[in-house]
C-alpha cells in the first residue's frame, strides 16, 4: 500500500516541529527486499555520537519529534524510520506477516548508515513495540550498539490473559477492530494532535495481534545476555503490562538497570513538559558515551 499522504519535506518538518534542523536532515528510501521504508537522517558536523530511534505501534518516526528535537540539541545525530506498515514505508497500514520482518527492517536500516557514516559512538532507543524489536535484534546482534534504551518496553500489553482470549473467540473472523485512543499522556495537545495526524490510522489489522502472539511465544525463550540495557518505564502506564515486562527484561539481561519515573504514562517522550523532562534527563546521562 502506498504512503496515505504524499511527502513534502517543508511541509513534514513544520508539522512535527523539526524546521530548525533542515539544514541536517535527509530522507531516503530504503528496500529490504520486501519492504520499501522511509528514513531520516540528521547529521550535525560535530556530535557525541549517533541514536538510532524506532517508534513504536500506530506511530512513525515524526511521532517521537520531541525525543529528536532532545537529542539534536544535545548534539547527538539521529537515524529514525518508519516501521512497516507505518508512516511512509509501504505495507498494509499497521499490519505485518511476522514480527522478524520488524526486526529485518531494523537490521537493513542499520546496516546501511553504518556504512554511511563513521561513528563509533552508537545507540538505540526502542519505544514500545520498538522495545520489542531492539530486544530481537539483541538476539541476533549484540554489539552493534554501545548503549540501549528501552522506554515503555512491549513484552506483554496491559491485561494480556482478556487479550489471548480475545484473538481466540475472534480468530480470524474479523479483519479489522476500530481503533481506541487511549489516554497514554497527560499531554492534551498531543492527544489532540495525534486524532488529526494524517499519518495516524483508524483501524486495527486482527492479524498483526495474531503476529503478536507468534512474537510473543518465542520471545518467552529469550537467550540470556550480558548486555546493560537501560529500562525506561512510567508508573501509571496502562498500554504495557510494565510490571511484567520489567521484570522479564532483568532476568533476560541481568546487568541491566530500570528507572521508574512516576507519575507517567505510556508516551514518556510525548508527556506533558514536567514529566517529559525527567524522561529527557535519563536518556542524556545514559548515552553519555565518554563515560
Amino acid at each position: 500500500m502506498k504512503p496515505i499522504i504524499e511527502y513534502d519535506k517543508r511541509e513534514y518538518l513544520t508539522s512535527y516541529q523539526l524546521t530548525a534542523w533542515a539544514s541536517i536532515h535527509q530522507c531516503k528510501m530504503i528496500n529490504t527486499g520486501k519492504y520499501r521504508l522511509y528514513t531520516h537522517s540528521f547529521l550535525p558536523k560535530n556530535r557525541e555520537g549517533m541514536v538510532t530511534i524506532i517508534h513504536g505501534y500506530l506511530d512513525h518516526a515524526g511521532s517521537l519529534n520531541k525525543l529528536i528535537h532532545f537529542l539534536l540539541s544535545n548534539h547527538f545525530g539521529v537515524i529514525s524510520f518508519d516501521l512497516p506498515g507505518h508512516g511512509y514505508s509501504n505495507g498494509n497500514r499497521g499490519d505485518i506477516d511476522c514480527f522478524s520482518d520488524y526486526t529485518s527492517a531494523l537490521h537493513t536500516v542499520q546496516s546501511y548508515y553504518k556504512n554511511e557514516i563513521v561513528e563509533e559512538n552508537w545507540g538505540v532507543i526502542g519505544h514500545s513495540t520498538g522495545a520489542a524489536i531492539v530486544v530481537s535484534y539483541l538476539q541476533e546482534h549484540p554489539n552493534v550498539f554501545k548503549k540501549v534504551i528501552l522506554a515503555a518496553p512491549l513484552i506483554q500489553p496491559y491485561l494480556w490473559s482478556f487479550s489471548q482470549i480475545g484473538v481466540k473467540l475472534i480468530g480470524r473472523k474479523v479483519k479489522h477492530l476500530n481503533r481506541a485512543y487511549r489516554r497514554n499522556s497527560s499531554n492534551d495537545q498531543y492527544l489532540q494532535f495525534v486524532k488529526s495526524d494524517p499519518l495516524q490510522f483508524s483501524k486495527l489489522p486482527m492479524n498483526w495481534l495474531q503476529s503478536f502472539h507468534a512474537w510473543h511465544k518465542k520471545i518467552s525463550n529469550i537467550k540470556r545476555g550480558e548486555k546493560e540495557v537501560h529500562i525506561l518505564q512510567g508508573n501509571k502506564d496502562t498500554t504495557v503490562d510494565w510490571r511484567h515486562n520489567v521484570r522479564f527484561l532483568l532476568n533476560a539481561y541481568p546487568n541491566s538497570k530500570c528507572i521508574l519515573i512516576d507519575g507517567v504514562n505510556h508516551q514518556l517522550f510525548n508527556e506533558e513538559e514536567t514529566l517529559r523532562e525527567i524522561a529527557f534527563f535519563h536518556v542524556k546521562r545514559i548515552l553519555a558515551f565518554k563515560n
